[in-house]
């Protein structure tokens, strides 16, 4: 708790938020993928070949760490270390279960579980349940090839449920939030409609919490991924304690017809207003900071840049999108310094859970990564730990 400044005097109402930071596991080979795209295959092959689209356009991305396998223990051990010095308190990892086929599991499971100082960061899971599709690189003009398809069912959650009782939930570095164990749906609408509407799943969840009992185990805190407040009775309904959005993709200043760069000012705003919205008291929200947009190297490299939109598209598809520009450790900085100030708003009102979501740890393919980067080495992390630490948020 930190002395916060007000008109009336000093009181103590601020609570250092716990960073929640996304850790998107794509970044070691696994045998589905080998099979899929070649021996050995994971998404660092498009990151090294991402070419620059425009003038100015910083690509290809250069890890300053290169291009290292996160499932080793020994690389996960140091990104504890620069998660933990930096103000970090826990990896939100993007998890993906369809019908009892996993992938990319061995990030958190052979990196992370088994790395020396696992104890110094939480972690927790965010169940990716989208169709995984082959879009390494994305076709253009063309459906996706679904690679997996992700299904809801109550006995099919019940077994991805003990799968993380046995695994992860029993871990002492679970992340809990208010004493329940956090755990994320990227899709929660999706889950509720496949499971047969908010009062079953709500019965669904309320059973699971029942065989967690049984295991000594606490209770789910769910939490939703979305970015539309019209879905919150819904999701309130079906059991859900909190929403937060996975990240923000623009402002909505650059349509079909634009060209496709977006300045960060303007992805700051629309930051501010979707806070704004999704503030609703139906459902705490958990904010989320976006630390940059750039969806190009899961492009095709022989679609002319700047892609036209479809014939009659509102919007280019993704990932043939904008690219967000200006979006320097500074300008990072001031939104998570707003971030913290949005969850203590003053002295004297409850907004809920202290918590900040900051997309991303390692989303490189997105533009979206805190790890040092050759352009600007480990500054969005420094950047991180000023607006977050034990000094109050100062305003700007």
């Amino acid at each position: 708790m930190v002395m916060k400044k007000t008109r009336e005097g000093t009181c103590s109402a601020e609570v250092l938020p716990t960073v929640v930071v996304i850790y998107c596991p794509l970044w070691h080979s696994y045998d589905l993928q080998s099979a899929w795209k070649g021996e050995g295959w994971c998404e660092w092959e498009l990151l090294k070949s991402a070419p620059a689209r425009f003038h100015g356009h910083h690509q290809p991305l250069q890890p300053t760490w290169g291009y290292f396998d996160e499932s080793d223990p020994r690389w996960a051990a140091k990104e504890i270390d620069l998660a933990a010095d930096h103000g970090i308190g826990v990896f939100l990892f993007d998890w993906y279960w369809y019908s009892g086929v996993k992938i990319m599991e061995a990030a958190l499971e052979r990196g992370f579980l088994e790395a020396r100082n696992r104890m110094r960061l939480r972690f927790a899971l965010m169940w990716a349940n989208h169709d995984w599709a082959d879009i390494f690189p994305a076709p253009y003009g063309k459906p996706w090839h679904c690679l997996l398809p992700s299904r809801h069912s109550a006995r099919d959650l019940n077994r991805l449920m003990d799968y993380c009782a046995e695994h992860y939930f029993c871990q002492p570095n679970y992340w809990r939030l208010d004493g329940k164990l956090f755990f994320s749906v990227f899709l929660p609408m999706r889950l509720v409609e496949q499971l047969g509407g908010p009062a079953k799943t709500k019965r669904s969840l309320q059973a699971i919490d029942r065989r967690l009992r049984a295991a000594r185990l606490p209770p789910i805190h769910w939490n939703a991924m979305t970015g539309s407040a019209k879905e919150l009775p819904v999701l309130k309904q079906a059991g859900f304690g909190t929403t937060t959005t996975y990240n923000l993709t623009g402002s909505g200043k650059v349509g079909p017809k634009d060209g496709p760069i977006e300045q960060y000012t303007d992805f700051m705003d629309a930051h501010r207003r979707h806070w704004s919205a999704m503030g609703s008291t139906t459902l705490p929200h958990l904010p989320v900071v976006t630390m940059g947009w750039d969806v190009s190297p899961r492009c095709q490299r022989d679609v002319p840049w700047p892609p036209a939109a479809p014939k009659g598209a509102k919007d280019r598809p993704y990932p043939y999108m904008h690219v967000v520009v200006g979006n320097t450790p500074e300008r990072f900085e001031q939104l998570c310094r707003e971030a913290r100030r949005h969850v203590n708003p003053d002295c004297h009102r409850d907004t809920g859970p202290k918590v900040v979501v900051v997309n991303a740890w390692n989303e490189w393919t997105e533009g979206c990564y805190l790890l040092p980067e050759k352009k600007y080495g480990d500054a969005y992390l420094r950047a991180l730990r000023r607006a977050f630490s034990t000094a109050p948020a100062v305003r700007r």
